[in-house]
């Protein structure tokens, strides 16, 4: 006998399932919905960067994970380019390096604290790779520090994409 709680009642706006012919089916958008949710939640409960990124990647979050990359991308090629060629010439793009060091810095720090599980690790890694990226006058070494940050940018930022809760909850 089902319990009182298990019971729905039949509202104008709702009428009672059929029965002996189960549940109607539900429209496609409201199934879609929930997969992504279900998705979202699967992504969020996961705490190892390379799985975060391997989930975001997976069936389904594609377009959104490729705009993450080339959003998150983008930032450290800026902020390398406006270190390394404009600068120089033009103080005042500063702004928009500081602007970008601290965007890029907060992904990699979140990033690292997953990936090594240590605060003071990962500010040092953050550091050494933002400070390799804005200070390095060696071309290889600067270059590898961009293509790091690139990568950890993209893929952070494609996460992200694919989960807007977390956003909200690593808000300052």
């Amino acid at each position: 006998m089902p319990s009182l709680l298990s019971l729905k009642l039949a509202t104008p706006e709702r009428p009672a399932a059929p029965r002996g012919r189960g549940r109607p089916r539900l429209a496609p958008e409201i199934v879609e919905s929930r997969e992504r949710r279900q998705s979202q939640e699967a992504l969020a409960a996961i705490s190892n960067p390379v799985d975060q990124a391997r989930a975001a990647f997976s069936r389904g979050g594609r377009l959104s994970a490729f705009v993450g990359l080339i959003l998150g991308g983008f930032v450290p090629l800026a902020s390398y380019t406006l270190i390394h060629l404009e600068v120089a010439t033009r103080p005042l793009l500063w702004i928009l390096v500081c602007g970008g060091l601290i965007y890029s810095a907060i992904s990699v720090y979140g990033w690292a604290l997953q990936a090594f599980h240590y605060r003071l690790k990962a500010l040092g890694f953050v550091i050494l790779l933002e400070g390799t990226l804005t200070f390095c006058s060696v071309p290889w070494l600067s270059l590898s520090g961009l293509a790091i940050l690139m990568v950890l940018n993209g893929v952070s930022a494609a996460v992200m994409l694919q989960r807007p809760e977390a956003i909200e909850r690593n808000q300052p």
